[in-house]
């Protein structure tokens, strides 16, 4: 079967590893130039390391990411609020969890496939259903034709807009920012934290290394833009009284490595399929945040529709089984991540003061 993967992100590669196992002929269309991948740090929980497992490639994550051991909540000032024992649970998942820089990760998931399997510099513009297969058009004027496609291409997926114009992104009230900086002096080995004030959450997690990704979060209106400069003096003044090291990573994160987007999902939808065309990934179940379950859910997207073709012979059975088994899970994620962030940006006193004693009793 020839299948066109458009999107050559974490959701896309993973895909294309999957389907490539169970003998498919695929080529993944991607927009940007091939260059390293963009980003900062992933969370790979146990789940997500069950999908990259089954893909051949755990080990590798392993050993490029750093173990995850424990999550801590603390107040804004430092005080822990919350400490969870990740690695007995990832013990009883039968994997470990890790944090790992993007790039090593898209890295990986290169190297499983031929080079020739993916075309970069192919931005997707137009989709037309055939009466055998379909066929995409690009923005070089360029087309391909297949006997199915997958929308990876991200929560801005221009095949979603082509086949799906009805959905529209929520907005979820906070803006996100990321980067990575040397680490500054010694953190707890393979412990992550998010640390929540007024409005605002500060995460810091180590990486391989010596390094640390940080992201931050903040209630505000979505469309705000400002140069790199301008960005790390607001983040600097917005986070300057917080607990350390919060104010030295931000020292320590140039300019220019800056990472700064609103954060969206996507109401849960039931029809992930159009005639040929499917949707995977954030695409189709784009999820804030909170529980850094993104990758995750694309790696697991990527290996249950890998196996739902392999398994039946009709493709119309095949995605049923697809979205059967994907709509449930991916629609709960999407749907207690929204709740954590809610709580979690909270800018009253009170009832910050409330959750954050909640969350000491129940530690």
């Amino acid at each position: 079967m020839r299948v066109l993967v458009i999107g050559g992100g974490i959701g896309g590669l993973a895909t294309a590893v999957a389907l490539r196992q169970n003998g498919m002929d695929v080529t993944v269309y991607e927009q940007s130039k091939p260059i390293p991948a963009a980003g900062a740090g992933l969370l790979l929980w146990s789940n997500a390391l069950t999908g990259l497992q089954t893909l051949g490639l755990a080990e590798k994550v392993i050993q490029a990411g750093m173990p995850i051991e424990s999550t801590q909540i603390r107040h804004w000032r430092g005080r822990l609020l919350s400490d969870v024992d990740v690695l007995t649970l990832s013990r009883r998942a039968g994997m470990p969890s890790v944090a790992i820089h993007r790039a090593d990760l898209y890295r990986i998931l290169v190297e499983a496939l031929p080079p020739d399997c993916i075309q970069f510099g192919m931005r997707a513009e137009s989709v037309t259903q055939l009466p055998d297969g379909v066929e995409v058009g690009f923005a070089n004027g360029r087309f391909a034709k297949g006997e199915l496609l997958i929308g990876a291409d991200g929560i801005h997926s221009s095949v979603r807009q082509c086949l799906w114009p009805e959905l529209s992104l929520r907005y979820s009230g906070y803006t996100a920012y990321r980067g990575v900086a040397p680490q500054p002096g010694a953190l707890p080995a393979g412990v992550i934290s998010e640390s929540w004030g007024p409005g605002k959450r500060f995460g810091i997690v180590p990486l391989s290394n010596g390094w640390t990704y940080w992201y931050a979060t903040e209630n505000t209106r979505p469309g705000r833009k400002m140069s790199p400069d301008q960005l790390k003096a607001h983040l600097q003044k917005q986070f300057s009284r917080w607990h350390h090291p919060v104010p030295l990573l931000l020292q320590a994160t140039s300019a220019h490595a800056l990472l700064h987007h609103d954060v969206y999902d996507l109401a849960p939808v039931t029809n992930w399929v159009k005639g040929r065309v499917l949707l995977l990934g954030d695409a189709i179940h784009p999820t804030t945040p909170n529980f850094g379950q993104g990758a995750g859910m694309a790696v697991e997207s990527a290996v249950v529709l890998g196996k739902c073709l392999a398994v039946h012979n009709h493709l119309d059975a095949a995605f049923s089984c697809y979205e059967q088994h994907r709509q449930p899970r991916t629609a709960w994620i999407t749907a207690q991540s929204q709740r954590i962030g809610r709580v979690a940006q909270w800018r009253s006193g009170l009832s910050r003061a409330m959750r954050d004693y909640s969350l000491q009793i129940l530690s």
